[in-house]
């Protein structure tokens, strides 16, 4: 495991946290049924790939523990269509929830802004507990489409979020662009914040290096100095890999 903060860890080269005072694992941002939604709405037709390699990546992940975590929370946007659930996301989100339940004793599901009417899926499941934000000792988990608490509330909290899907845009030589999730991680006032990368294989994230700050996202990310935060990319063919601040990261994208 390689670890973010003393009680942080990314299990392995995937987008995922596991909370050890908690004995929790968290991922994030499922987007399921995005190549469905994409067909039926938006008319582009995309290999349906996700939800084979999202499942494939979460067995690799549960494969990465000799015991695994008691419970699992998904912090946001399990599927990708703001409006009501269809047909491709409610199949997928229903497989999904049926694997996890045969391996944990609690999934706390985090609303996230895609998340609308999930409950006509996620009442069928017992060991489902839909929240708006969830609270544990010294954690807060919430997905950053929006404010949960003020700055007094959160104080020597470590806040954990999603809903950016930050990555690392990079330039080789020849200017060739290549696109890394990542973490970041920091102090942020008087609590610790960890910005998780998007579990989906698809939803893309933003460029977290090049964007104005004024296009971000989440409003607590508009609100901070991220440029103090530090990056860690994940991915399964780089590994993890701890980089430096994101100022820096900025300052050596500037040249390409």
């Amino acid at each position: 495991m390689f670890s973010i903060l003393q009680h942080l860890f990314i299990p392995c080269p995937l987008p995922a946290l596991y909370i050890k005072p908690l004995d929790v694992l968290c991922i994030a941002d499922l987007h399921l049924g995005y190549e469905g939604i994409m067909a039926e709405y938006y008319g582009v037709f995309l290999p349906k790939v996700q939800f084979h390699e999202e499942m494939e990546n979460l067995k690799k992940l549960l494969n990465s523990f000799k015991k695994l975590p008691e419970k699992i929370i998904l912090n946001g946007d399990i599927k990708h269509e703001f409006s009501e659930t269809s047909y491709h996301e409610f199949r997928e989100v229903s497989e999904i929830l049926r694997f996890l339940e045969s391996n944990f004793k609690e999934i706390i599901l985090v609303k996230g802004n895609h998340d609308n009417f999930i409950a006509r899926v996620t009442k069928k499941f017992e060991k489902v507990n839909l929240v708006d934000f969830y609270e544990e000792k010294d954690f807060v988990f919430f997905h950053g489409h929006k404010l949960i608490k003020n700055g007094n509330e959160l104080k020597d909290k470590t806040v954990i979020m999603a809903h950016e899907h930050p990555s690392i845009v990079f330039y080789s030589s020849a200017g060739r662009k290549e696109k890394v999730p990542c973490f970041l991680h920091g102090k942020v006032n008087a609590f610790e914040l960890c910005v998780m990368p998007a579990f989906s294989t698809l939803a893309q994230g933003s460029e977290i290096n090049l964007l104005p700050k004024e296009e971000l996202l989440s409003p607590l990310l508009k609100k901070i100095n991220i440029d103090e935060m530090k990056v860690i990319l994940v991915s399964k063919e780089l590994g993890i890999k701890n980089l430096a601040k994101l100022k820096e990261i900025k300052n050596v994208t500037k040249r390409f």
